[in-house]
């Protein structure tokens, strides 16, 4: 297990609306976000799971420990706020893990060699740790709430935990 994770607002929204939040304090215990992904995540207006991210930060295995300045500046600038924060914070954090889903921030952080995981990956490896008693259900749920992941990818899951 990694030391210290990183997340991007991406992966926390989609587990959230599908109330598989904690798959993420299950694997990786505490998992750090930056000010931007704070605020990406908890916007003014609702949306269905964002009363569990304010939850888990209340519980503090969410935490955004402050600012991480950077001169980091990526060479996708379609990045949004939330994602170059996290990766300029994994940057700083040799060896840390980066939850992320967009495709450009993906390759972004493998540009830079980053351990990078996406919401499908958690899910299955939330399977193969016996936290879920199968992936498929809950990658299922994803796109019914409103959170598109590629086929292939969620097959690709599947085969890796054997269903």
């Amino acid at each position: 297990m990694r030391s210290v994770v990183i997340a991007d607002a991406g992966p926390l929204i989609a587990l959230s609306r599908i109330d598989a939040l904690d798959l993420l304090r299950g694997l990786f215990g505490q998992v750090l976000v930056t000010e931007e992904v704070r605020d990406e995540a908890l916007p003014a207006a609702d949306y269905p799971g964002k009363a569990l991210i304010a939850k888990a930060f209340e519980a503090g295995w969410l935490a955004c420990p402050g600012p991480f300045e950077t001169p980091w500046q990526p060479t996708n600038p379609g990045l949004d706020a939330g994602e170059r924060s996290a990766i300029a914070a994994a940057l700083k954090m040799p060896g840390c893990l980066l939850v992320i889903n967009d495709r450009a921030g993906r390759a972004e952080a493998k540009s830079h060699h980053l351990a990078i995981i996406g919401t499908a990956a958690v899910i299955g490896l939330a399977r193969l740790q016996g936290l879920i008693p199968a992936a498929r259900p809950v990658l299922e749920r994803l796109q019914p709430a409103g959170y598109f992941i590629h086929p292939r990818i969620i097959e690709a899951v599947l085969q890796g935990v054997g269903e």
